[in-house]
């Protein structure tokens, strides 16, 4: 069980969607203070054994500390704990909004925004400015707005696969948001803290193609891994005008599932239609259902360490293989079908059976409720309609 210190990020910064600007703001400030205050009272800490680094100790794994994949899906050290005063820094505001038209993979508009307070300070370039960025989107089409998670980028798999199997479909609008800034600390709770200030950007970025470009915002779809999965959560509650859909890829569990209240993170209110992939569920991943539709799939592969709460009695899961299975979804043949579970529970002891529906990018938007899906174990990961009990192809209808 995680510690108190890392229980609930809104406990340490209170991040609720209606007063984050001003508690943001003040926080900081009081960091700053507790950082010089350190750096005074740290030789007497010291002396009676208090120290600032995290050790790795395996009896204090995923309490002060864990592996976490980053962007690319490698392991990395994440501290679950407050960094050191040296380590405590302000964090730039500078995020990257990237735009891909359908017309041609390697065409790329970029536009930088300056966050203060919430609001944008448009940076000016002699190129790659708003406007040309604007002058490429395309209100007739479908727009879906991608956001990676921890120690990530634009150019991790995260991001390139969903955005590589929209653009080989065609005849969309996909933009990519690049805090890689904020995201790459080794101190897990400091980009946590940072995905509200995300999000109330991409709920600007919403607003701007709605007002400017005549944007639908029933045409607008977010898709966020990880952290980013809750950044999405954010903008979906920030916006002025509510999205369609919002795609939650296996949403961050540290600091954010034992949050009280769904104002914490992604849930079921933050758009018309909330769909979840739960690959690494009860350990990096969120254990409980948060969507109108979750699906648990088994995973693949060599399970990750402690990724086992639902999915040990299966064949392992990886927090990275929900954007995968996402990817893979938008231009499958046969398709990821998961069978109906009334409760957690039920999928434990293999008690699910009913109607059949898809996950990923072709889910019914009518859907609801606890879904398992069995997949492969490699890529191709779909396994179209299966006999996930008896591990065997069913024939199709």
């Amino acid at each position: 069980m995680p510690t108190n210190a890392l229980a609930c990020i809104c406990n340490v910064i209170n991040p609720c969607r209606n007063e984050v600007s001003n508690t943001f703001v003040v926080v900081q400030w009081l960091i700053t203070g507790f950082a010089a205050l350190a750096q005074v009272v740290r030789p007497v800490l010291l002396l009676f054994g208090i120290r600032a680094e995290v050790a790795l100790n395996q009896e204090d794994y995923n309490k002060t500390w864990l592996y976490m994949p980053n962007g690319d899906g490698k392991p990395e050290v994440a501290y679950l704990v407050e960094p050191p005063p040296e380590n405590r820094i302000t964090l730039p505001q500078l995020i990257q909004f990237e735009y891909y038209g359908s017309a041609a993979a390697e065409d790329k508009r970029t536009s930088n925004f300056w966050i203060d307070e919430n609001d944008f300070q448009r940076v000016r370039h002699k190129r790659d400015t708003w406007q040309e960025m604007a002058e490429k989107f395309n209100p007739e089409l479908d727009t879906k707005i991608l956001v990676h998670g921890w120690k990530s980028s634009t150019m991790s798999n995260s991001i390139q696969s969903i955005r590589g199997a929209y653009l080989m479909r065609g005849q969309v609008n996909v933009f990519a948001i690049n805090w890689r800034d904020q995201a790459d600390n080794i101190y897990y709770l400091t980009p946590a803290r940072y995905t509200v200030q995300v999000g109330r950007a991409v709920a600007k970025l919403i607003d701007l193609l709605v007002e400017e470009k005549d944007a639908d915002p029933k045409r607008i779809h977010l898709i966020g891994h990880s952290l980013g999965a809750h950044i999405m959560g954010y903008a979906g509650s920030y916006t002025k005008y509510r999205v369609s859909r919002i795609t939650g890829l296996d949403p961050a569990r540290p600091a954010f599932e034992d949050c009280i209240g769904p104002e914490n993170h992604l849930d079921n209110t933050d758009a018309n239609f909330v769909d979840v992939i739960h690959s690494c569920a009860g350990y990096l991943g969120f254990r409980k259902p948060i969507g109108m539709v979750d699906f648990y799939p088994n995973g693949g592969g060599p399970p990750q360490p402690g990724c086992n709460e639902l999915s040990q009695i299966f064949t392992g899961c990886s927090h990275g293989r929900s954007y995968e299975y996402f990817a893979e979804s938008i231009n499958s043949d046969k398709g990821f079908y998961g069978v109906p579970c009334s409760s957690l529970d039920e999928l434990r002891g293999k008690n699910c059976s009913g109607g059949r529906i898809l996950m990923g990018d072709q889910v019914p938007m009518d859907s609801r409720g606890i879904y398992f899906v069995r997949t492969g174990n490699k890529p191709s990961f779909a396994l179209g309609v299966y006999d996930i009990w008896n591990n065997k192809e069913e024939a199709s209808n």
